[in-house]
């Protein structure tokens, strides 16, 4: 999760500059942020913009859901709906509008990834001791 968080928040962060300093058209944007984010958020840009083809039959904020459904499965629900949040905005607002969303998201997902990796440190510590107790408790029993 940590590691996901990471990647979807350096995702936002250049979608943001994308948007501020080129204003490019969302498939354009879909297709860099699919190219230069490491994985897996990547896989879901990627996934994002193949499924642009639909985008008659489909609004573009289903699109996105539809991608985080299946592209982010080591994400937590509420980290979806953070992210999906962006799905309701992009290509329906003025870039600077899109701007805002992106960095709101950010934000969150910032917040959503300090309280990943504070989990991740505590598991790792219990993981630790229950490894040396299970340990000791073998060398007992062996002897």
């Amino acid at each position: 999760r940590v590691y996901s968080l990471r990647s979807f928040c350096l995702a936002l962060e250049l979608a943001q500059r994308e948007l501020s300093f080129s204003l490019s058209p969302t498939p354009e944007l879909l297709e860099k942020l699919s190219r230069q984010v490491p994985p897996p958020a990547n896989g879901f840009f990627a996934r994002c913009r193949a499924d642009l083809s639909q985008l008659g039959e489909r609004s573009l904020a289903e699109i996105w859901q539809g991608a985080l459904a299946v592209s982010t499965p080591d994400l937590t629900e509420e980290d979806r709906d953070l992210l999906a949040q962006v799905g309701n905005v992009l290509g329906r607002y003025d870039g600077p509008g899109q701007q805002e969303a992106f960095g709101q998201v950010r934000a969150g997902l910032a917040h959503a990834l300090e309280g990943a990796e504070q989990d991740r440190d505590s598991r790792g510590k219990v993981m630790k001791a229950l490894g040396l107790t299970a340990g000791c408790f073998l060398a007992i029993l062996l002897l």
